[in-house]
């Protein structure tokens, strides 16, 4: 399943279903904090959900929703955010204003029994938002704008065949309501007979492509994102969706299935705090979740662990003739394709390399003599590095592991503008 959101505001308010939308919210927000708070003290879901049902008013749905909303939520968490908090400590805005940005959404999840959403549901003939406000049965109806294009392509999935989530969030400075619409629909991924990792750093994204039956890698390269590393929270998130966007493309032309490790760089700690900017300032965590969105386009998405992947990727470095980054993706594909050999690999890569012929001179001390040794020339090192000598003899067998992750590959080096 992959979740669609469709954009909207509303566009058409009268003066008092604004006000009851108004105290909806309010009670919504303080709905949010009060669950936030007791989950904190430990007490029960069921026990917080009737709690807050009698207390504020609204209707099971809406606290449940409620609840829901900030169960992943981690400690010590500033509603309204932090920025607002401190501009009314300097009287920058007034009460009623920092109210109205700590109460500023309203969250209403889909029920398929209940043609698509009980609480907020669109009708599209009129294409008005019924909206329940949680006192007295008390119904409003504002008017919804959703562009045409998004009503063309998903019109039929808000027809309440579907169960869809409805978010309501007020615009700073009182200048309107946005609305996003989101939907789960089943995804048909097509099955790939090559695959990609990614090898995540700081600043850029080494990747290799490998054919799943014959391992041979057909390109390996480097996406550049070091403006990431630069740039304000909103603009980086934009940049995200562009190496994504570019991933997706190299992807779907080498009709690859992604592959990215389970990085937790939240947790990482450092004395060195130019080093902790640097790791935390791509959010991997935040990469993960947008790179699911290539699964809207029929590219099948994976998350694996990409344990050892670095170590063995030095190993095999001097062997290929490339930086360590994109010898740890080739590892990764390794590991995912045929883990036996990766263990082998990682504990004995001699046995690898060495020992592989047909007809062929063997790697012997220091990998042979200067002739067939794949030494780096003239001191060139990363992406200028290559292999010295006669190429390998191709044997009985076809050529050797070393060669097949080395031979005709191509290198594309891509940049985000």
């Amino acid at each position: 399943m992959a979740e669609i959101t469709i954009p909207g505001f509303i566009c058409e308010i009268k003066d008092e279903d604004k006000a009851e939308l108004e105290k909806l919210m309010n009670k919504f927000g303080n709905a949010r904090r009060r669950a936030y708070s007791m989950r904190g003290k430990r007490i029960l879901k069921s026990v917080i959900e009737k709690h807050l049902q009698e207390e504020i008013g609204l209707n099971s749905r809406y606290i449940k929703d409620a609840y829901h909303s900030i169960k992943d939520l981690p400690p010590h968490v500033t509603f309204g955010g932090l920025k607002n908090q401190r501009l009314r400590e300097r009287g920058k805005i007034s009460k009623e204003e920092y109210k109205k940005r700590r109460n500023s959404i309203l969250i209403s999840r889909g029920d398929k029994s209940k043609k698509g959403n009980l609480n907020l549901r669109l009708e599209l003939d009129t294409m008005k938002l019924r909206t329940n406000t949680g006192s007295d049965k008390r119904w409003i109806y504002p008017k919804i704008f959703i562009p045409e294009k998004y009503l063309n392509k998903y019109g039929h999935l808000l027809d309440g065949s579907r169960p869809y989530t409805v978010l309501i969030k007020r615009r700073d400075n009182d200048r309107g309501f946005d609305v996003r619409i989101s939907v789960d629909v089943p995804l048909s991924l097509k099955e790939s007979s090559r695959i990609m990792t990614l090898d995540m750093n700081a600043g850029h994204i080494d990747f290799c492509i490998m054919d799943k039956k014959t391992r041979e890698v057909l390109a390996v390269g480097k996406i550049n994102h070091h403006e990431t590393q630069f740039v304000k929270r909103n603009k980086r998130e934009y940049l995200i969706h562009k190496v994504v966007d570019k991933i997706g493309n190299i992807a779907e032309h080498y009709n690859a299935e992604v592959v990215v490790g389970k990085l937790n760089t939240g947790r990482f700690r450092s004395k060195s705090r130019r080093l902790n900017r640097k790791i935390k300032n791509f959010p991997q965590f935040k990469f993960r979740r947008i790179l699911k969105k290539l699964e809207r386009q029929g590219i099948k998405v994976r998350e694996r662990s990409e344990a050892y992947t670095t170590q063995v990727g030095k190993k095999i470095s001097p062997l290929i003739g490339l930086d360590v980054h994109k010898c740890s993706a080739i590892a990764f594909c390794i590991k995912l394709i045929d883990y036996e050999l990766f263990e082998l690999m990682r504990t004995n890569p001699s046995a690898v390399f060495s020992n592989e012929g047909g007809g062929s001179l063997r790697e012997w001390r220091k990998m042979g003599c200067e002739l067939t040794a794949p030494v780096q020339s003239s001191g060139l090192g990363g992406d200028d590095a290559y292999s010295g000598g006669y190429p390998m003899i191709p044997g009985n067998w076809g050529l050797s592991l070393r060669d097949r992750l080395k031979t005709d590959f191509v290198y594309l080096p891509v940049k985000i503008y």
